[in-house]
């Protein structure tokens, strides 16, 4: 039995993988996707959004967190937790040396886009780097890692963690950490958390997901239905204008906008972070 079960291989499982491990955990990462497919939606994200009160390696003048709480504010039409935000924006401005130590490298400010600079970190090679570079290091640590394991539901006992079951697998652990991410890929969720318009079209049918297949959330509505509390509204998205021909999941591709923050934004709605 391991000190730590992780369920998900995206950026937020890693985080954790990889602390359990350097605090000498033994761990065990499951991941739903193959190896060529892991990392979730985090290999599609590019920057980091960071608090600094003054110039540093790659951020450019300062961005407080004062003006960063603002923006969120502004950008939420004042719809978040402030406590947490505030948590977020603070430790934002320290987990870029913890990052470089796991390998993640960040690209220097670029002329004419020094206007970002001021508020984002890039990472060099985007989000595929960044994932390619938490799992490396998570394998020289000694993390166990297994692709191919979606994890369908979980053993709990007076509301605490047993088991995870994967087939016919029944995987047991002290602790686990549950990072499988969202919904984004399951389109019967989408259409009851979009629901219908007036002309009784669903507008879910027509979206177009451009980040991975295998967010299913699975473990998401698993949890939900044993009674967990749940924080947030199901019609979160972050909407982009992509090609109308392309395929109803993408694949690999390049798009213009990264993750702000831990969360995302409702772009054709009133939007929610946090």
């Amino acid at each position: 039995m391991v000190d730590v079960l992780v369920i998900g291989g995206g950026n937020a499982a890693l985080c954790a993988a990889l602390t359990a491990r350097e605090a000498g955990a033994s761990v065990l990462l499951l991941e739903a996707a193959p190896r060529e497919w892991r990392g979730g939606n985090s290999q599609h994200t590019r920057n980091l959004r960071c608090m600094h009160d003054a110039p540093q390696d790659v951020l450019v003048e300062s961005y407080p967190e004062e003006e960063f709480w603002q923006d969120l504010w502004r950008v939420t039409d004042g719809n978040t937790n402030e406590a947490l935000a505030r948590l977020v924006i603070r430790t934002s401005s320290q987990c870029r040396d913890w990052m470089r130590k796991h390998g993640v490298n960040f690209q220097p400010p670029l002329s004419g886009a020094l206007h970002v600079a001021r508020t984002n970190a890039f990472f060099m090679g985007g989000g595929k780097a960044l994932v390619n570079a938490y799992y490396r290091s998570a394998e020289r640590l000694g993390v166990q890692i297994r692709y191919n394991t979606p994890v369908h539901a979980l053993e709990l006992h007076d509301g605490e963690f047993v088991a995870a079951l994967a087939g016919s697998e029944r995987i047991t652990a002290k602790a686990c950490v549950l990072a499988a991410g969202g919904f984004e890929s399951n389109r019967e969720w989408l259409r009851e958390a979009w629901g219908e318009n007036a002309r009784g079209e669903w507008p879910a049918d027509n979206f177009l997901i451009r980040g991975t297949r295998f967010n299913q959330g699975v473990l998401l509505k698993f949890m939900m239905d044993a009674g967990a509390d749940i924080i947030g509204d199901p019609s979160q998205s972050h909407c982009v204008a992509i090609d109308a021909r392309g395929a109803a999941v993408r694949r690999r591709y390049l798009y213009s906008r990264g993750l702000r923050i831990a969360g995302y934004c409702r772009e054709s709605r009133r939007r929610t972070f946090l």
